[in-house]
């Protein structure tokens, strides 16, 4: 388990090993239901390849809301679909 900064959130990662998964077809960025898990990064230029060593690959570039964050989406070795996030506010 991993847990905010805070302590106010909690994640949980985890896989299915028995019984196998079902076959499904890969989903997209914005369809609806529980498939995909949103990280926010320091650096959103070198996440992407982190990532890659770990088996993601990416579905779409780098898009640039207004200077106020960056964001891609990966999809994970399992196919759920990974949203890695910049703010670039600042603190």
């Amino acid at each position: 388990m991993l847990s905010t900064p805070d302590g106010r959130g909690v994640l949980e990662l985890f896989e299915y090993i028995h019984p196998p998964a079902s076959p499904m077809p890969p989903t997209q960025p914005n369809d609806l239901g529980m498939h995909r898990v949103a990280f926010q990064v320091d650096d959103l230029d070198a996440a992407p390849e982190k990532a890659a060593a770990h088996g993601c690959h990416p579905l779409r570039g780098v898009a640039d809301y207004q200077g106020v964050y960056r964001l891609t989406y990966l999809r994970g070795p399992s196919g759920i679909v990974v949203m890695l996030a910049q703010d670039m506010r600042g603190d």
